[in-house]
């Protein structure tokens, strides 16, 4: 690997920094603890005081932002190689940036980490293979949320390589979550056929898979059940899967915290909310709400479910005054996953907006005779 000089490459690496924090509105307290330094070496490095020598240390900040080491005075020949630690680091720093709702910085860094391993992982390393398969899904994760249904074949994509690496590895939790996120983005799409048929098999084909992969499929595959209209088997699955949540720890979990005690809970606000049953809806957001971490991701989730739970029980105020709150914070995030929520809150009262009119006129006729045109 060739490296320009020290000033010169203390230089580009700072002015890099610079222009990465104004970019991503970050603090240099923030940016230190990103990249695991302490505030006043990146200061240092920022003002080229000091020149950033360690080749390996240029390398591991490329891999946690995203970038090529060439943006920092790195020329790489032959590829670099990381192990299965330096890898875990990156695909961990990626899900921390999707807790805070840095969304676009978490798609970056899962997505370059992926085109880098190309290179370096073949058939034979099961530990590698492994990463490489939880790279997937990391990245899948942070593609669905920035993405709006238009643009949901990259995170399926994603999720198939997960789920065709992990039946190399026979890893059953792996292949849990792949066929179950692919389930869900054909919900997305309104495909609920297609989707079923993946969510099931995530419960039925993978005996092995961990609690929390079980767990998370069967609270999905409720979902997708409502939204064919069986309220049945959303009862009865969502039973199952807060039974479940119970028995894990989110943050140790194959899911990352997505799947929860508090999910289920709030995946039961949102049943109830879309189905008009307002009260039950608020009083299992109000349980999610003091179950869950008090993350930007959850505060834009509960946010939307409340609101459309106020709006499908007859609240229309209140409810469009917390689906504006929640629209902002979808825009600001670039969180067009929970956008949706809130179009669909929109689409509801325009709809109902639209039947009044139909009903008033009749009466307004009979009230002020026909209108007249010339």
């Amino acid at each position: 690997m060739a490296v320009q000089e020290p000033s010169s490459r203390a230089y580009l690496a700072g002015q890099f920094f610079k222009h990465y924090r104004k970019l991503h509105n970050l603090t240099q307290e923030q940016f230190a603890h990103d990249l695991g330094m302490e505030p006043r070496a990146l200061r240092a490095y920022e003002n080229a005081e000091r020149p950033l020598r360690d080749v390996d240390e240029l390398q591991r900040i490329a891999d946690l932002l995203g970038v090529e080491p060439e943006r920092f005075g790195l020329t790489s020949t032959p590829p670099f190689s990381r192990t299965a630690r330096q890898i875990d680091e990156v695909i961990e720093h990626a899900w921390s940036l999707l807790r805070a709702a840095r969304y676009i910085e978490a798609r970056t860094v899962s997505e370059h980490l992926i085109r880098s391993l190309r290179f370096q992982i073949n058939n034979e390393d099961p530990a590698l293979l492994d990463c490489l398969a939880r790279a997937y899904h990391v990245a899948g994760h942070a593609a669905s949320q920035n993405s709006k249904i238009s643009e949901l074949s990259a995170a399926i994509q994603q999720y198939e390589t997960m789920e065709s690496v992990a039946r190399l590895t026979n890893d059953h939790s792996l292949l849990n979550i792949a066929l179950t996120y692919q389930g869900d983005m054909f919900r997305r799409r309104g495909d609920l056929g297609k989707a079923i048929i993946c969510l099931e098999a995530a419960r039925d084909s993978t005996p092995l898979a961990d609690a929390a992969s079980r767990g998370n499929s069967i609270q999905l595959l409720g979902r997708a059940y409502l939204q064919i209209g069986n309220l049945h088997d959303f009862e009865h699955t969502m039973a199952e899967a807060e039974k479940i949540a119970a028995t894990i720890e989110p943050d140790r979990a194959s899911t990352h915290g997505q799947y929860s005690v508090g999910a289920v809970l709030e995946e039961y606000g949102r049943g109830y909310g879309s189905l008009g049953q307002m009260q039950r809806a608020l009083d299992y957001v109000d349980r999610a709400e003091a179950s869950l971490p008090p993350t930007i991701p959850w505060k834009i989730c509960l946010t939307a479910t409340r609101a459309m739970a106020l709006v499908r029980g007859g609240e229309y105020r209140q409810g469009v005054q917390l689906a504006e709150v929640a629209a902002d914070l979808c825009q600001t995030h670039k969180n067009f996953r929970l956008l949706e929520r809130v179009y669909g809150i929109l689409h509801h009262v325009e709809k109902l907006r639209r039947e009044l009119g139909q009903l008033s006129a009749p009466l307004r006729e009979k009230l002020d005779g026909p209108i007249i045109e010339f």
